[in-house]
């Protein structure tokens, strides 16, 4: 099965070759051919040899987007180390405890990068180390709120295999140039990194997207909304990888910051319900695609030709284009047996290139990978036509007059009010099994509702069991880095707030 995958050292190889002169990486400031990237990929791969790296080691890398953080990543793969990008925003005591749980041969941040990138130039010709495609090329740490964040080990045929992909997932041209004319070839897309490359978002569906298609990958620092368009813009982009929060932002600036653009593809995990993606289709004059994935598992689901007219759906598992394997699911009660149609349960996913586990976390991978089935901790349902609807973290689903309650179910019924602009609902602890409903609501500048009516505008829409029995409005909601709701600190929050009543 591996001799089908390619390794990302390969994937670079062959896309230096086949792309040659064709921009590869660009900014604001800067663009570098795909011949000029493999150049400089090679050359910090010597140059982190030269620091002692060697096949097997990791390196530690705290930065914002940039062509040297590329080149660096990708230069500790060359060299057959172990990258961890983090968050460059993280506090000296988060860098300390990944420094202690990744024992990095090397720790670099931006300055270090932008230093080791000035040497890298005279040794450009290190040949790339002997891995396999089954083997660890990267490490991504997962978010965490309450607890620690997680190294996931990150495959090589899985970064390739997601590579090869992702286009075809979203509905981007198939092949990455136009007919040739007068001897040269032009792009016909130009995708769009302004997620953090620390995240698998990034690494996988943008970055491996332009090395395995020859599509150009515009770099941003940092993502933002204010001037999300301007940017798309300037940088020419035609398509961009967001997580559903941010899209929520771009849809909340004013009419004055949209401009015209040849932006035309929007990859939204979560995505936006039916209805308002139809609506931002036609303001923004763009396709906005949804799906769902996982670092352990980027291959995840994308939205089917059914799926898009069904709210709350993240459409069907994906299947890579080579056709080497089947990405499986199946939806999975506690006592481990299937889940029939339309009931909750979790989403479990097996396949060759799913994350072999967590970094020095043995228990931790045992209890997620059993018998090559990946736990994934999402709640979910299928329905008859085989599209699956994501209802929440499986262990935020609240426990309530003996049922089980999907927060998702809740906020989609909050959300629904014109006066709301962000909801979050979870459960906090009564004993005995027995959860009480919350939701915390940020509202709509300019808009006022009190609890009551607001609660008396759900109770048409839900249950009675379902209905939150407290409704706290905020300013804003916590996030992760990932631009996910941190429930956890919203039940630590109101749960200690509880205990004081």
């Amino acid at each position: 099965m591996a001799s089908n995958f390619a390794t990302v050292p390969e994937l670079l190889s062959s896309a230096a070759n086949r792309f040659g002169d064709t921009p590869a990486i660009v900014t604001a400031e800067s663009s570098e051919s795909f011949r000029q990237l493999a150049d400089s990929v090679r050359g910090a791969a010597a140059a982190l040899g030269a620091r002692g790296l060697r096949p097997g080691d990791r390196v530690l890398i705290a930065a914002p987007n940039s062509p040297a953080l590329v080149h660096v990543w990708l230069g500790t793969i060359w060299a057959g180390g172990i990258p961890a990008a983090v968050n460059p925003e993280s506090t000296p005591a988060e860098i300390d405890y990944l420094v202690d749980d990744l024992q990095p041969r090397i720790t670099l941040h931006q300055e270090e990068l932008e230093l080791l990138g000035a040497t890298t130039t005279a040794a450009a010709g290190a040949t790339a180390a002997t891995v396999d495609p089954m083997d660890v090329a990267a490490i991504v740490y997962t978010s965490g709120t309450t607890s620690r964040p997680k190294g996931v080990m990150v495959r090589h045929a899985a970064y390739t295999e997601t590579g090869r992909s992702f286009p075809s997932w979203i509905g981007l041209a198939p092949t990455p140039t136009l007919p040739r004319k007068r001897g040269r070839e032009r792009q016909v897309e130009r995708l769009w990194a302004c997620l953090p490359l620390f995240h698998i978002n990034a690494q996988a569906y943008s970055l491996m997207s332009s090395l395995a298609h020859g599509f150009a990958l515009a770099l941003s620092p940092k993502f933002h909304a204010t001037t999300f368009w301007q940017e798309a813009r300037a940088l020419n982009v035609t398509a961009v990888n967001l997580v559903g929060a941010m899209l929520d932002f771009i849809a909340q600036q004013p009419e004055t910051r949209w401009v015209e653009s040849p932006l035309r593809t929007i990859y939204a995990a979560p995505g936006p319900d039916p209805e308002q993606r139809a609506a931002l289709e036609a303001r923004f004059g763009v396709r906005i695609v949804t799906g769902y994935g996982l670092s352990e598992n980027p291959f995840g689901c994308i939205e089917s030709p059914t799926s898009r007219s069904k709210r709350g759906s993240i459409g069907r598992p994906r299947q890579p284009v080579s056709g080497a394997f089947t990405n499986e699911l199946r939806i999975v009660r506690p006592d481990g047996a299937d889940a029939p149609d339309g009931e909750v349960g979790e989403l479990c996913f097996r396949n060759p290139v799913i994350t072999p586990g967590y970094w020095k976390a043995s228990e931790i991978t045992r209890e997620a990978l059993r018998d090559g089935w990946l736990r994934t901790g999402d709640a979910g349902t299928v329905d008859r036509d085989g599209d699956v609807f994501l209802t929440g973290r499986y262990k935020e689903m609240i426990r309530r007059r003996g049922e089980n309650i999907a927060p998702a179910e809740v906020e989609d019924a909050l959300r629904a009010h014109p006066a709301v602009r962000a909801v979050a609902v979870f459960g906090i602890s009564l004993g005995l099994r027995e959860e009480e409903v919350l939701a915390a609501v940020v509202l709509k500048d300019g808009e006022d509702i009190d609890e009551a009516a607001l609660r008396a505008f759900v109770a048409g829409r839900l249950a009675a069991h379902k209905i939150p029995s407290r409704i706290l409005f905020r300013d804003s909601l916590p996030m992760t880095t990932t631009q996910r709701v941190a429930k956890d600190l919203l039940r630590q929050e109101y749960g200690r707030a509880a205990s004081r009543d």
